[in-house]
């Protein structure tokens, strides 16, 4: 009887380390997508033209922002212009998305792909207001695959 209630005790062990483990990581996924919900949300409606939104997010760590998105066009522009303003209109940072000519040359309409910018330093977030993607002039396009 007292090995059976040692092997249960261990199994419940073994049970609640791997919870916290799993929803140690999983709180932090969660963590990173509501980092997104804290700041104004991106205008894609000029990007949404070529691209379906899938979704975003801030890796402040990286000092990146990504986009994933799916073609939803033969031909699609690979760079966007991304420009983060303040609430007076004035510029806090523009970089531009850049999507992959390999990656995006190799795909079908509806195929995942994602595009990455700079973002804003953390501290700058709180001066942001609105965000808006437009077409990067002479960004070039890629022909799908299909």
């Amino acid at each position: 009887m007292t090995k059976q209630i040692n092997q249960l005790c261990q199994s419940l062990l073994l049970a609640t380390l791997v919870t916290f483990i799993v929803l140690g990581s999983s709180g932090s996924v969660f963590a990173q997508a509501k980092v997104a919900d804290k700041y104004p949300k991106p205008d894609f409606s000029e990007m949404e033209e070529y691209w379906d939104i899938v979704e975003y997010e801030y890796d402040f760590e990286a000092r990146q922002f990504i986009v994933i998105a799916k073609p939803n066009k033969k031909t699609v522009p690979l760079w966007w212009s991304i420009t983060w303003y303040d609430s007076k209109g004035v510029v806090v940072e523009a970089f531009s998305i850049k999507f992959d000519l390999g990656s995006v040359s190799g795909a079908k309409i509806g195929d995942p792909q994602r595009g990455k910018s700079y973002s804003p330093f953390k501290r700058q977030m709180s001066e942001v207001k609105s965000i808006k993607v437009t077409e990067h002039p002479g960004s070039g396009d890629a022909k799908l695959a299909n």
